[in-house]
């Protein structure tokens, strides 16, 4: 008697827990926050809070035929100017600190879209992602590996998620509530209101000893990294036009590179990739770093390398217009070209009036 009422004890608490947890994952399912299984055709209703949660989610089920992506220095960008000066129908998904697995992820994504016809990627092309020395470009994915490997089994990962369950659902029934929340703002951090001075510039820098010259080559890891994985993509998808755009850092990004020594290897790295991009029919790309008047303007920069909305648009402008557009015949004499300035520039000038 005892033994009977113990197993159906014990059937009955597990009747409960799994009760409960399909109703858990139900509610995470249904209302699906990170765009996992669906995403809605009207962008201005998708809840766009967690860009390495929801970029492969978006870009795979919303429609569009113009991807606009890269790292913080394309969050500015506004879709609707890209619908309105090339007559598309364009989406930003940017990451923030993005690594090349990222990105790699997210045009997978893209080209997986059975809702539309990709035409063309604007590529934000930050020298990091093929000069980082640092560990960046040997990081995980930081999408979780449940959005990205295709395996049923893993979702449980995000359908029972206690940070979702107990949490995010809470600060995304909050944003639906909210009337002025916009789609196509989101992430575009020149709306919290970013100090714009050549003293925020400065005041990250003094002057000092430069390290020794690193070799020329000393990139070249991450250089055939983004190669394998980004341009192996591109390669594969001639019937799609990729535009890649060197953002304008400041001048002081190339004081930088001086100081460290790795100048000369940061030009063979840019050399290298440029080149590699350039073998490709339906790549273009645009050079904006040697905008000379621009990026010694330290009053449109909030750091080194962030810069203000105008230059976004400047660079749409030049889209459009062709204007700083290199070529497989260029490319070479116009990075010298900015690797010159920087040797030649007054750093130690600037630097005294901080």
């Amino acid at each position: 008697m005892v033994k009977n009422m113990f197993k159906k004890f014990i059937v009955c608490f597990f009747c409960i827990v799994l009760s409960v947890l399909i109703a858990a994952g139900s509610v995470v399912y249904i209302v699906d926050p990170f765009n996992h299984y669906r995403a809605n055709s009207d962008l201005t209703k998708i809840i766009y809070t967690m860009p390495y949660y929801q970029n492969v989610g978006i870009a795979k089920y919303t429609k569009y035929d113009t991807l606009i992506t890269g790292s913080s220095m394309t969050q500015n960008f506004r879709a609707w100017w890209f619908d309105e000066k090339l007559n598309c129908k364009a989406i930003r998904l940017s990451f923030d600190g993005g690594i090349t697995a990222d990105f790699e992820e997210l045009l997978k994504s893209a080209l997986s879209n059975k809702n539309n016809q990709l035409k063309a990627v604007y590529f934000g092309l930050d020298n990091y992602l093929i000069t980082a020395d640092s560990q960046l470009n040997k990081e995980e994915n930081r999408i979780p590996k449940y959005f990205i490997d295709n395996n049923p089994f893993t979702d449980i990962k995000y359908l029972l998620n206690k940070d979702i369950l107990f949490n995010y659902l809470v600060t995304y029934n909050s944003y639906k509530n909210y009337s002025d929340y916009d789609f196509y703002e989101m992430h575009a951090w020149d709306n919290n209101n970013p100090n714009y001075s050549a003293k925020s510039v400065l005041s990250d820098f003094t002057i000092k000893p430069f390290e020794e010259k690193k070799p020329l080559n000393y990139f070249i890891g991450d250089c055939d990294n983004f190669i394998s994985r980004v341009g192996k993509i591109v390669k594969e998808n001639p019937q799609i036009d990729y535009i890649f755009f060197a953002p304008p850092y400041s001048i002081m990004y190339w004081y930088d590179q001086l100081s460290r020594g790795t100048l000369d290897a940061t030009v063979y790295a840019l050399n290298y990739t440029y080149s590699k991009l350039l073998e490709n029919k339906n790549v273009r790309m645009f050079y904006f770093q040697n905008e000379f008047s621009m990026i010694t303007d330290l009053d449109k920069y909030k750091d080194a390398n962030h810069y203000c909305t105008d230059y976004n648009k400047y660079m749409l402008e030049c889209f459009v217009s062709g204007k700083d557009e290199i070529t497989a015949e260029n490319y070479q004499s116009v990075i010298n070209e900015m690797k010159s300035y920087a040797e030649s520039y007054d750093f130690e000038t600037l630097l005294q009036q901080k």
